[in-house]
Order: structure tokens, then C-alpha cells, then sequence
């Protein structure tokens, strides 16, 4: 879609509509001229305390969501307000789902107290992010920020992340992620035409194997990427990797292959991927099980981790490194091993 056709949309929706401000409830128009981008001021002077004007890419997006659920014949609200919990909803489907179109970075915990705000009424609710990037099919490195991680739609044990690009009119699936560290995760992203997208949400398929495989090389190159930083640390005496390398008796320039590999769940892990399962290997040396590592608190975890969490990722990598040390699986290719886990993880998950 491009600029003329946004303002064409936003005309016929200025036709139809009443727009209220979001913060203070009272009326707002929505104007469109053709210099200034689209957007709305309130009808009258007000005291109202907002003075950030709506983004183009949000009101584009709340009118390309609209016209998307007013084509399939779904009933749909724009600033649907709910008193009971004081929250405007962007959009109101089927008078049962609210839809959060969020387009600008806010505090993490504001996503989870509108999020818990929602499920206290029983209200179902889906986050999408708003995005101007053209993105294609493929496995690849993605940032996903604190606030996107509060937005992943929960189906069945895993989470993916919905977004919209009303310009390009396409949605995009960020689905099977696995982190490395921060907010660098290796994952799958899809793209799908809005004229093709269905409601409810299509949600995303499990990896296949070859997928799978280009996973692992993401996590090669991220591993080698993490090593060449490490070689330049200063102060080692207290660097993590210089000390487990150290412990292990590791060439720090040439570490195993099994370290630095893929685990599916490890989000609620907050470590480097390289540095967590270091750990794991050097409590095994030392005779420690995933439970013991799991309750020492030694791996620290991610805010909404668990160590119920934890001790289920540590079980499952540990199993990898016995099946690897195994002579009766000499012949099988590591990928495969850590693609039986993540199916393994998968169905346990959805279950």
C-alpha cells in the first residue's frame, strides 16, 4: 500500500467513525492534509496531558487491522474503551478480543500490566508490533527488544512474535527462537500478505530439519563472533569465559562443538549461550546434576525465568553431551541430536 492509498483508507474511515483521545476521552479528529503526515487533535482546546501525537505507522496500522477484520465480516472498534479496567483497547474484535497495535518502545511492565489488566476480565487479547522493515523468509540473527519479548503470542507452550507493516501490507511471524544472548536471537521469520492472512491468527509451523540446520550455523558464527570478543577482555582473572576455560582445560580459540549449541527454552536463561553451557559442563566434571546447578543459582536467570524452567533446559543439553559421548552414537551428526531435542521439546511443550 502505498502513501495515497493510506490517505484514501483514512478519508473513507473519517466518514464512518468518531475518534476519542485516548488518555482523556474526549473527542479528536482525525485530519489528513497533504503536507502534514495523518493524524489527530483534539476537537476543542483541552487539558488533556498528552501532548504525543499519533505516528503515521500507528494510524496506518490500526486502519489496515480494521479494514482486514471489516472485510472477513468481523465485528471491529477503533478505541474501544473498557471502564471496568480503565484501558483503551486499539482495536475490539468480535466484541470478545482486544488487539494492541504497538508501534513505539515502552517499559516492559507496561506491556504485562495491560496484558494482566485483560486477563483479569477474561478479556482474550493479542499484541502486534508495528514495523516499516521489509523482511523475507529465512532463518536469521533478530533483535528482539524487552517490551517485543512481553508481546509473544503464547500457542501451546512456545511464543512468536506477530508484527504488521501496514506500508507493505504484510504480516510477519518471528517464530522458534532461540536466544544467544541479550536481545540476539537467532529465529524464523514469514512473511504473509495481508490479503492472506486469516482470523483467528495463522500460526506458525515447528522447524524442519533444514531450518533446523541453518539454525546451528547462526549459532556458529555467533559463537565465533562471542569468542573474538572474549580474547580481548580485559581484567580475565574475573572474566567467566577466561575462568571456565581456564577450569575446564579448554583452548579458548578452539572450544568443543558441543558447546554453544541451540537449546530450545533457554530464554529463561539471561547468559550468554557460550558462558551457560560452560557451566553446565563444569558441573558435571565436578559431579553435579541440572538440579543441583539448577537451585545453586550459579546461571543467572532472565526476570521471568523459572528454576523449574531452568532445571528442564539443563536436563536436555545435558542429555545432548551424554548421547555425543555415547560410542553408540558416534555416527550420528550432532545437528541431528539437537533437532531430535527441539522436536523432543516441541511436543512435551504442546502437550
Amino acid at each position: 500500500m502505498n502513501e495515497s492509498m493510506n490517505r484514501n483508507i483514512l478519508k473513507k474511515m473519517r466518514l464512518t467513525e468518531e475518534f476519542q483521545c485516548p488518555d482523556c476521552g474526549n473527542t479528536v479528529l482525525l485530519k489528513i492534509g497533504d503536507v502534514k503526515i495523518p493524524h489527530f487533535a483534539h476537537k476543542s482546546l483541552s487539558t488533556c496531558g498528552s501532548s504525543e501525537p499519533e505516528s503515521e505507522l500507528h494510524l496506518s496500522g490500526k486502519m489496515v487491522l480494521h479494514q482486514f477484520f471489516s472485510d472477513q465480516k468481523i465485528a471491529v472498534e477503533l478505541e474501544k474503551y473498557l471502564p471496568v479496567i480503565r484501558q483503551r483497547a486499539d482495536l475490539f474484535v468480535d466484541n470478545s478480543t482486544a488487539i494492541e497495535f504497538q508501534c513505539s518502545s515502552i517499559a516492559s511492565s507496561e506491556v504485562k500490566r495491560r496484558s494482566a489488566a485483560y486477563r483479569s476480565q477474561d478479556i482474550r487479547f493479542t499484541w502486534i508490533s508495528g514495523s516499516s522493515e521489509k523482511r523475507g523468509n529465512a532463518i536469521q540473527i533478530i533483535k528482539l527488544m524487552d517490551f517485543q519479548k512481553e508481546m509473544l503470542v503464547d500457542h501451546k507452550g512456545t511464543g512468536h512474535l506477530l508484527l504488521l507493516n501496514p506500508g507493505e501490507q504484510y504480516f510477519y511471524y518471528y517464530s522458534n527462537l532461540f536466544p544467544i544472548s541479550g536481545n540476539r536471537w537467532v529465529g524464523k521469520v514469514s512473511a504473509l500478505p495481508v490479503s492472506r492472512q486469516t482470523y483467528p491468527f495463522a500460526v506458525p509451523k515447528p522447524l524442519n530439519q533444514q531450518d533446523f540446520k541453518t539454525v546451528c550455523t547462526a549459532y556458529e558464527s555467533a559463537k565465533a563472533a562471542f569468542v573474538r570478543s572474549q580474547l580481548f577482555a580485559k581484567n580475565r582473572y574475573q572474566n567467566p569465559f577466561w575462568q571456565l576455560c581456564y577450569n575446564l582445560g579448554f583452548d579458548k580459540r578452539n572450544l568443543p562443538s558441543t558447546v554453544g549449541v541451540p537449546v530450545f527454552g533457554s530464554d529463561c536463561i539471561a547468559e550468554h549461550t557460550v558462558i551457560w553451557q560452560l557451566k553446565m559442563i563444569q558441573a558435571l566434571k565436578g559431579g553435579k546434576c541440572p538440579a543441583e546447578l539448577s537451585s545453586s543459582g550459579s546461571i543467572k536467570l532472565h526476570r521471568n525465568g523459572t528454576a523449574h524452567q531452568l532445571q528442564r533446559v539443563l536436563e536436555a543439553y545435558t542429555g545432548f553431551l551424554e548421547e555425543m559421548s555415547s560410542k553408540n552414537n558416534k555416527a550420528q551428526k550432532q545437528e541431528e541430536l539437537l533437532y531430535l531435542i527441539y522436536c523432543k521439546t516441541v511436543r512435551k511443550l504442546r502437550k
